[in-house]
């Protein structure tokens, strides 16, 4: 009996605490709607737990509903789902300085001078930064050693640390050399603690089985190695996809070239990230296959942070820089024209010196520079980016059933996109985070 008694006090705070789960009647001003992509009025959310409990107009909210509800009044704001960063890299930071440019950009120092614990702490202040910035969810693709992702997506899930929710590659599937140029051989097994180094078919196979074991939520893999010259082949992707898809898992591929792009397709991958070159009949076959293009474009305040620390004396950084932006633009508005499906990733791991979390934000300014609506720009970061992070009937949307990520922004997010920076709340999973 009295064995009874003792383990029923240990399991009254686990019964308590579902009793008392918190529930909230949040009161919108404007409501973003991800499915239709439009804005919508008068609208409250109720929460239970961490899930939606359903959206209805505030006159059919019941005199009970109101009572067993705590108010949130966000009436002075538009509501959208958690925004997604569909390609995050939280525990990479590469040091820019001046006349250095991408090709020159030296992971090596990361891996020699930082070491995985300096890692660690600078992925868990990233984290938190992300979430209090309104991003409720995360793809982290690789360069952070061996799982250390993982790792932190654990502490988070552990209540540890505070951060967004993580889907997780672990270290990224690449041919010899990984994206560490200028390696001796003599010293080529550093690849080894950033990538996992793939020598043919079969090892692609154990390499994606190694991963799986890990714990990972998606594989990435290297389509080309830019600055080096080797790539997987299309033997070796196609063995990468089809053992993964045998785990129900999603394979995105680093590709920034046509030929690689278009290799990557063929082998049957889920995602595109980058693709900053590549050609009509490739987008038109991404479109049918219904291959997903994560645009890795930064916003003109990147750029120029870029330029002025990179290229300070350079009078002609800026024209070269207008450049790309315009083939970026010319990509992604191609890309539409033909029904790729869009995802918003950043990329965010140069530091430009702005404020943790703010690349990834201004990489939605930055479609906007290039032509793109504001609807359809939240629905990249909302939707598109759930079906890319494998989570579609979960997050990016604010409906019954799904996990209640909430997020509060400034009114007139609808006419200018700018009112993204301006976070006022912040839900993930039922809690609040942010509420000024």
């Amino acid at each position: 009996m009295k064995k009874t008694i003792f383990l029923a006090l240990l399991l009254l705070p686990y019964f308590s605490k579902a009793q008392i789960s918190p529930k909230y009647l949040i009161k919108t001003g404007k409501l973003f709607d991800s499915e239709t992509g439009t804005f919508k009025f008068g609208l409250d959310v109720l929460v239970d737990g961490n899930r939606i409990e359903g959206v209805k107009p505030d006159k059919d909210v019941t005199a009970n509903e109101k009572q067993d509800h705590q108010l949130i009044d966000l009436s002075k704001y538009t509501i959208l789902p958690g925004l997604i960063d569909s390609h995050t890299h939280l525990l990479f930071r590469e040091e820019l300085h001046a006349d250095m440019d991408f090709s020159t950009l030296s992971l090596e120092k990361v891996l020699t001078q930082q070491g995985d614990a300096y890692r660690a702490i600078y992925g868990a202040v990233r984290a938190k930064a992300y979430l209090e910035a309104g991003i409720t969810s995360v793809q982290d693709l690789g360069n952070s050693g061996k799982f250390a992702d993982i790792a932190l997506r654990k502490a988070i899930e552990d209540g540890l640390v505070v951060g967004p929710r993580m889907r997780c590659a672990g270290q990224g599937l690449s041919s010899e050399g990984g994206q560490l140029p200028g390696l001796i051989y003599q010293h080529r097994g550093i690849a080894n603690d950033e990538y996992r180094i793939v020598t043919g078919p079969v090892d692609a196979i154990q390499a994606v089985r190694e991963n799986v074991t890990q714990g990972v939520n998606v594989i990435k893999i290297y389509s080309n190695n830019t600055p080096n010259r080797t790539a997987l082949s299309v033997d070796e992707m196609r063995a990468i996809v089809n053992e993964a898809h045998r785990y129900h898992i999603r394979v995105t591929a680093h590709a920034t070239d046509n030929q690689a792009v278009y290799n990557a397709v063929i082998a049957g991958v889920d995602g595109i990230e980058h693709g900053y070159e590549v050609a009509d009949s490739t987008l038109m076959m991404m479109a049918k296959k219904k291959v997903i293009l994560v645009p890795t474009d930064g916003d003109s305040t990147i750029f120029a942070n870029y330029v002025k620390i990179a290229y300070p004396d350079d009078k002609n950084a800026g024209t070269q820089i207008k450049k790309m932006i315009n083939a970026q633009a010319s990509r992604l508005q191609r890309a539409l024209k033909y029904g790729v499906i869009i995802a918003a990733g950043s990329d965010d791991y140069i530091d430009v010196k702005m404020p943790y979390a703010a690349w990834s934000k201004h990489t939605l300014i930055g479609y906007h520079e290039e032509g793109v609506s504001i609807p359809q720009i939240l629905q990249f970061a909302t939707i598109n980016a759930a079906k890319q992070l494998n989570m579609s009937n979960k997050i990016g949307a604010l409906k019954t059933g799904f996990l209640a990520d909430i997020i509060a922004v400034d009114d007139n997010v609808d006419t200018d996109i700018h009112a993204i920076l301006n976070i006022h709340f912040v839900m993930k999973d039922g809690v609040v985070y942010v509420n000024k």
